[in-house]
């Protein structure tokens, strides 16, 4: 009895925290948004720059896939 009492408990609060998780997760969809709008367009002006340097289209792509936008992450 106390093991299925310990797995409803365990269940309940499972979803409690998927239902937090969600909440948060909708909370911050706008500003993931507006990062991922960023990140593309740093992207792009990475690889038009990549190019204008010389860089065919391909050898621009593989150096974005490599290296995302071109910042330094750790700044």
């Amino acid at each position: 009895m106390d093991d299925q009492r310990d797995d409803n408990l365990d269940h309940l609060m499972e979803q409690i925290e998927v239902k937090q998780g969600l909440v948060f997760l909708k909370k911050i969809l706008p500003q993931c948004t507006d990062l991922q709008n960023i990140l593309a367009k740093l992207m792009h002006n990475f690889y038009s720059s990549l190019c204008k340097e010389g860089f065919t289209k391909s050898e621009a792509i593989e150096i974005i896939k490599a290296h995302g936008t071109g910042i330094n992450s750790n700044l």
